[in-house]
């Protein structure tokens, strides 16, 4: 392999990780199986990452700013503000969608860091940084659409993530996409009832 700086290496052993992830799991997912993938020498690893363990955990930090950036620009679309909460929780929906694999990932590293003390800190950075993110998505709309939330926005997020666990869950073992979809839709109008129209 030509010389490369860290940072690309990390890269490359990070889009490595995930086809590992997705073909064989947490379990199959070895430094030796992860160079392997990237065709770099198992040595070089350490140059990169410090353990197995805090690359999982970038894995597991890559996924929520796409799904940030999916529904922050959702809230744009036009139409009402059942529309625009609808349409922010449709983008996350449809990365799901397209990438259950992702999702399976993302669930197995959280069980397994349940049980695994070195995976834990990531697994826990994950779901602290999950509910903020929504909130700032909430603030966003709330801004864009000239919203104010009834309820305080904390609450509202977190009620968010539990729903979408939930739902991603449900996905991923009956496939049953429209019944999900039927799920967002109801649970977008009942969110929109806890907005309300901030005057010019």
């Amino acid at each position: 392999m030509a010389r490369l700086a860290v940072a690309e290496r990390r890269t490359l052993l990070l889009d490595a990780a995930w086809r590992v992830l997705r073909r064989d799991g947490v379990a199959g997912t070895t430094t030796r199986a992860v160079c392997a993938e990237a065709g770099m020498p198992q040595g070089l690893f350490h140059y990169c990452f410090a353990s197995r363990d805090e690359m999982l955990a970038e894995v597991v930090a890559d996924v929520l700013p796409r799904e940030v950036s999916a529904a922050s620009s959702a809230v744009r679309r036009r139409g009402t503000r059942v529309d625009a909460v609808h349409a922010a929780l449709l983008a996350y929906w449809e990365l799901v969608e397209a990438e259950p694999e992702t999702q399976r990932v993302i669930y197995e590293i959280t069980a397994v860091g349940l049980r695994d003390a070195t995976l834990a800190p990531g697994v826990r950075a994950r779901y602290e940084r999950y509910p903020t993110a929504v909130a700032e998505v909430l603030l966003e709309l709330g801004r864009v659409r000239r919203l104010e939330w009834t309820e305080p926005v904390d609450v509202l997020a977190r009620r968010v993530v539990a729903l979408l666990d939930g739902l991603t869950i449900s996905f991923l073992v009956d496939g049953d996409a429209a019944a999900a979809r039927g799920v967002l839709a109801s649970f977008a109008a009942d969110l929109a009832r806890h907005a309300r129209g901030v005057r010019r």
